[in-house]
């Protein structure tokens, strides 16, 4: 005989099975509310805590970095934030982003046609991605460097004047520029 994971008494009849536990039916509820969520969709929280979903959406959810409504379901990370996918759009077109993804400057996303013309004049940029290199403009697939308030691949965070890397080492800001301690 199995005991309840929240009376701990002993179960006969009805077991419900959930959370790689077992509970009566009357004792699997909300975490905040007595809503029995038995044959419901529920939401778990780090702790392993059960919540109904008007709960889960105010006190748990993420929320939506444009309309600030609570996430349930599909959510996209992009640029620090959550958002919903519908709400994830081009700064200045306002549409979804396509299979070619998105271009980000000044901490806005653009697709990648607004992008090219406000940023390159219209010419054709080689990579679309939210992580795009300050140094050369093109997608960073794997390792990089963050350093004065941009993301670098560690081959173009060099130094201005001599392009020695500077991927940790020691270098100097001048005018948003970096310059190795040598030069500098």
């Amino acid at each position: 005989m199995s005991s309840c994971a929240k009376c701990h008494r002993n179960i006969s009849g009805t077991v419900v099975t959930a959370l790689d536990k077992k509970w009566h039916n009357e004792c699997f509820t909300c975490y905040k509310c007595p809503e029995r969520l038995s044959g419901k969709q529920f939401f778990t929280d780090d702790n392993g805590h059960p919540y109904c979903e008007t709960d889960w959406k105010i006190s748990k959810a993420k929320r939506c970095s444009k309309c600030y409504a609570a996430i349930v379901g599909e959510v996209v990370t992009a640029l620090d934030k959550t958002w919903h996918p519908h709400c994830f759009v081009c700064t200045r077109c306002r549409q979804p982003f396509g299979s070619d993804g998105f271009m980000v400057k000044e901490d806005r996303p653009y697709c990648k046609k607004d992008y090219q013309d406000l940023f390159h004049g219209g010419k054709e940029v080689k990579a679309v991605s939210g992580d795009i290199c300050y140094g050369c403009d093109q997608k960073i697939t794997n390792k990089w460097t963050e350093a004065l308030g941009h993301n670098w691949h560690p081959e173009c965070f060099v130094c201005t004047k001599c392009r020695k890397r500077l991927t940790g080492e020691k270098f100097y800001n001048v005018d948003g520029k970096p310059i190795c301690t040598t030069c500098g």
